[in-house]
């Protein structure tokens, strides 16, 4: 998305428009879309302001305010699915997707990863690999 125009250029394109000059004429003076020249104008007759509004930020998740609740389930159990954490919230009266809790846990620094203590054992028959393989064909 593009930067909003600067305060300055907004001002001159509304007194273009009030000194005489229509809203086609100040576009292509100023070389802005009419679309643009009308949201001025619209801006400044609706409330008086030239001045841009917010750009962009930070929308807080819908999860914020329970957030302690949400941090003893998973430090209670780190095994449990996403799908039974939302579970668990909706029988605390917090209902929430899959999907929003999954943003919230990752925002909060909650992370997939096995731990080494939950490595998986290796299936007896693969064990070795590729040095098994290698060292036979040394051997031979």
């Amino acid at each position: 998305m593009a930067r909003p125009w600067a305060d300055d250029l907004r001002e001159r394109v509304v007194r273009a428009v009030e000194s005489g000059r229509t809203q086609a004429e100040a576009a292509a003076l100023f070389g802005l879309g009419l679309r643009t020249v009308e949201r001025y104008l619209s801006r400044w007759r609706e409330n008086g302001q030239i001045a841009r509004g917010k750009f962009g930020g930070h929308k807080q998740h819908r999860l914020a305010a329970h957030a302690e609740r949400v941090y003893k389930l998973v430090t209670a159990a780190p095994d449990l699915t996403l799908a039974a954490l939302c579970q668990r919230l909706a029988a605390q009266g917090v209902k929430v997707s899959t999907s929003a809790l999954d943003r919230f846990l990752r925002a909060s620094g909650f992370t997939y990863k096995k731990t080494p203590g939950r490595r998986r054992t290796k299936a007896s028959r693969r064990a070795g690999g590729a040095d098994r393989l290698a060292s036979r064909a040394k051997a031979s």
